[in-house]
This record gives structure tokens, sequence and C-alpha cells, in this order.
């Protein structure tokens, strides 16, 4: 069975998007775009979110000066949104906190709007030294993104 960071390739490949190498794991969104030299509102980290039991793929963009939990559990339509711990995120994702894919989740997905404003958007590709660049409304279409955080 492929893994998620083969289906992420694989995805990006066939919607524009490619998949960069590194030698050394980025460790934020500030350390991202620095590396590739872009704006911190084009970096996209994936947060796995769990919501009154359910699990939410939130993609953000780094832009943006933290998430606003209550927002985004009313976002949501549920009474409580946190981010789930490392071990969580490794059992529903099969990849680490800080390295789950853009793609291949199959779990329902939020979206920042505000990413769609770029030609490209960098985040996770399911390895820590592999990073995904790929247009954001493929990342939308490919989620079937149902929920926009504005």
């Amino acid at each position: 069975m492929p893994s998620k960071r083969d289906i992420a390739a694989a995805l990006a490949a066939r919607h524009g998007g490619e998949v960069l190498e590194h030698s050394q794991p980025l460790r934020s969104a500030r350390e991202g775009a620095a590396h590739f030299g872009i704006a911190m509102e084009q970096t996209a980290p994936t947060l796995i979110v769990e919501a009154d039991g359910d699990v939410v793929a939130c993609i953000l963009s780094g832009g943006r000066d933290g998430v606003d939990w209550d927002r985004l559990a009313r976002l949501l339509g549920r009474g409580r949104a946190r981010l789930a711990d490392r071990r969580r995120v490794r059992d529903i994702t099969g990849c680490e906190a800080g390295a789950v894919p853009l793609l291949g989740l199959d779990l329902p997905c939020a979206m920042d709007r505000s990413l769609l404003a770029h030609d490209f958007i960098y985040g996770g590709a399911g390895d820590p030294l592999r990073t995904l660049k790929i247009p954001p409304r493929a990342v939308a279409a490919l989620n079937r993104v149902s929920i926009w955080y504005e």
C-alpha cells in the first residue's frame, strides 16, 4: 500500500505541484518561508484537529497569528476544537506532526480562504525532509474542502 507521502507526491505531480527536498527538517512556518524565500502567508501547515470527537484536517496560512480555537469550533459546528496531540496525529495520519501532508489524508477538511490568493502554497509532504509546493485551488479540490476559515 502506498504511503501518505507517496500519495501526496503523486497527487501533487498530477495537479501542477512538486515535492521539494531539503537536507534539514523545517520546524516552523517561519523556517519554511525563509528556506524557500516565500511570504509567511504562503506557508500552509496541516493541523489535525479534534472537535467534539470528530477529527478534521485544517490547512491554515502560516501568516496568521495563531488559531482562534473558538472560531474554528463554531465553523466546524462543534462546541470545542483543539489541536490533536503528537501521538494522536501519528496514529491518524501515519506522519509526524509538522510533516502532515496537504493531500491524501481522507479526512474532512477546513482550509484558510486567504491561501487562494497565491499561485502556490507550501506545506507538508508526509516526510520532514520534503515540502509540497502546489496551487492552493488543487489542494481545495483534492481535499474536498467544505469549510472555509476566514
